[in-house]
């Protein structure tokens, strides 16, 4: 039958399933959860959850995404930038800001090391917030709208999914500190919790008010209208800078208050990732008015950060990845020498290539999650004879002309495919 596994939806084998009339049925004295599909009636078809994690976990790998809960496992020829990586986040978890950049042509490895960097940093107790910057929609220019999206895919640790922060961590905040003692800290954004009443978070109308409200879609003003026509009397104050060459520096003022309110929660504190920042500056490199203007706001927005890392205690980490200019392009238009300049200090990671016995490795490794999404397929091929194929195409891979990791696990998964389907594979009987 077929399942829908996030990515996109698969044929599931009767062998992959049981059957049951409980999604929480027993089986061998151990609950037994999974994927439940309806079959009709009170009869439920469930897929192992080990089985619906490592599938997910393989269409991800085949759309060029590497899942955060399998990065580390997958992470081969790695070893160097995952010390940097932990060391950097060390000193974030102690309480002293920094910025990273990840560079690379596509496929290298960018958004690998990016997940690698949000795994390790969730793992070490930080929250986690990732955009991937469009140039448009998405844009260093436009700080306010930025903002949105980055709360939006906000992630404490322990969760898999982004959460509704105002819903959840707000509410928490607000019934378990004093407020003397949080407005002691001065920020914007813990005031602004703390003007609410607690019992204001309990009504489903009044949160989507403060929703829009801390996602910036709102005045301060336009807020308090709504609320006042809801029966409520406290008042908000503004988060938005009303005038444009502020907004830089209140967009970073919100996000350390942001990163402050992360460490009062279950969090040590921030990493906020901004990945394809090469496209952001590709898309504003004619020179037409608009890009002019959206030049000097993403400038003006990188001088803030610069000056927003210099304080000497503060748990943020900003992360970028991009693809490096070609030698045509002028420093302004160049993502890496801009930041460089405007952000002084900041990491620079460069996506390593890996040599063939990590390549090797790697497929190993493949392998082995793919058998835990297709047991059934797996169970009838001869492991040697798949060991062969992939070192086989790890040799030739690396003596190609464009040797990237993207094209090796794409590839490998390819021929698993075809290998757990050829009878030429299948085991002797």
């Amino acid at each position: 039958m077929w399942a829908d596994f996030g990515y996109l939806q698969e044929w599931v084998p009767s062998a992959d399933l049981r059957l049951t009339d409980s999604p929480d049925s027993s089986a061998g004295g151990a609950a037994y959860r999974g994927l439940p599909l309806p079959l009709g009636g009170s009869d439920i078809a469930l897929i192992d959850a080990d089985v619906v994690d490592a599938r997910r976990a393989v269409l991800a790998l085949k759309l060029g995404q590497v899942p955060d809960d399998h990065v580390l496992d997958l992470s081969t020829g790695t070893d160097q930038e995952r010390r940097t990586l932990e060391r950097t986040i060390d000193a974030v978890c102690q309480g002293r800001p920094g910025s990273i950049l990840f560079k690379g042509p596509w496929g290298t490895g960018k958004t690998h090391l990016l997940t690698m960097l949000r795994a390790l940093a969730a793992d070490n107790g930080l929250a986690t917030a990732s955009v991937i910057l469009d140039g448009d929609g998405v844009s260093l220019s436009d700080p306010m709208r930025l903002m949105a999206d980055i709360l939006g895919s906000l992630r404490f640790p322990g969760e898999s999914v982004p959460i509704d922060v105002i819903t959840t961590t707000l509410p928490y905040l607000r019934r378990r500190f004093s407020s003397d003692f949080i407005r002691e800290d001065g920020d914007r954004i813990l005031d602004a919790v703390f003007r609410v009443t607690p019992a204001a978070f309990d009504e489903p109308e009044v949160t989507d008010v403060l929703s829009d409200y801390f996602t910036l879609s709102l005045s301060a003003a336009q807020a308090n209208q709504k609320l006042r026509q809801l029966g409520h009397r406290f008042t908000l104050r503004p988060l938005t800078a009303r005038r444009t060459d502020q907004r830089a520096d209140r967009f970073c003022e919100l996000l350390r208050g942001w990163a402050s309110l992360c460490s009062y929660v279950s969090a040590k504190g921030l990493v906020i990732v901004l990945d394809e920042l090469d496209v952001e500056y590709f898309r504003s490199m004619r020179n037409t008015r608009h890009n002019i203007q959206r030049r000097k706001n993403r400038r003006t927005l990188l001088e803030a950060f610069g000056r927003l890392l210099n304080h000497e205690s503060m748990p943020l980490l900003l992360a970028f990845g991009v693809a490096p200019a070609t030698d045509e392009v002028g420093d302004e238009n160049d993502a890496v020498e801009d930041l460089r300049y405007w952000v002084k200090g900041t990491i620079e990671i460069e996506a390593p290539i890996p040599e063939l016995d990590e390549m090797r490795l790697l497929g190993r490794r493949l392998l082995e999650l793919y058998a835990r999404a297709y047991p059934d397929r797996i169970a009838r091929v001869d492991r040697k004879k798949v060991h062969r194929l992939i070192d086989d195409f790890a040799e030739r891979h690396q003596s190609g002309i464009d040797p990237i990791p993207r094209t090796f696990v794409r590839g490998t998964l390819e021929r698993l495919d075809v290998a757990s389907d050829l009878d030429c594979f299948f085991k002797s009987t």
